[in-house]
Order: structure tokens, then sequence, then C-alpha cells
């Protein structure tokens, strides 16, 4: 019988973030339900900073959220290159909803 290969599958972990007040946003970093972390900054691109810059090796990007919404599956260096626009995607996206 063949032995099977290990696969080393990508690490996709979920930026949570949330409106504290103006000025005060709240990032959890989770994978599934574990929580591995916490960035609090005074914008949104700044949380998407933050996260995206963690040097975990086998990390390829992040499921990313602002309150209720979600704005897709985004790579580590998406994020990196391109926060503004990340974080303009989320507030339109939760305009829609939450006006």
């Amino acid at each position: 019988m063949p032995e099977l290969a290990a696969t080393i599958l990508p690490m996709l972990l979920t930026l949570h973030i949330i409106k504290i007040e103006s000025g005060d946003y709240r990032a959890h970093v989770m994978e599934g339900t574990q929580h591995l972390g916490i960035y609090d900054a005074t914008i949104i691109k700044e949380c998407i900073l933050l996260a995206a810059e963690n040097p975990l090796p086998d990390l390829a990007g992040f499921h990313l959220w602002y309150e209720h919404v979600c704005v897709g599956t985004v790579s580590a260096g998406e994020m990196r290159a391109d926060a503004e626009s990340l974080a303009n995607r989320l507030m339109a996206l939760y305009g829609k909803f939450f006006p």
C-alpha cells in the first residue's frame, strides 16, 4: 500500500474588526474558534496592516470582516499592499446593509 505524503495546507485566519467608537477599532485574529490575538488601532487600515505583518510561516491570508460583513479571503501580501482599498471596501459593504 502506498504511503500517503503529509500535505501542508496554507493557514487562513479570520481578522474581525469591530468599531468601539469613532477613531477606536479592535481587530480580533481567530483560527476557527481559537482567539490568537488583538490589535487596537485608530483606523481600519491600521488593523489590516498590523495583522498582515504577522510573520507566521504558513500564513496565506485572512477572511476579512468588519462588524457583520466580509469582503472575502485576502492574501497577507494584498493586505500589506492595499490596506486602504480593503478598508474602503469593508466600509462600503457595511454601508449597504447598515446605512
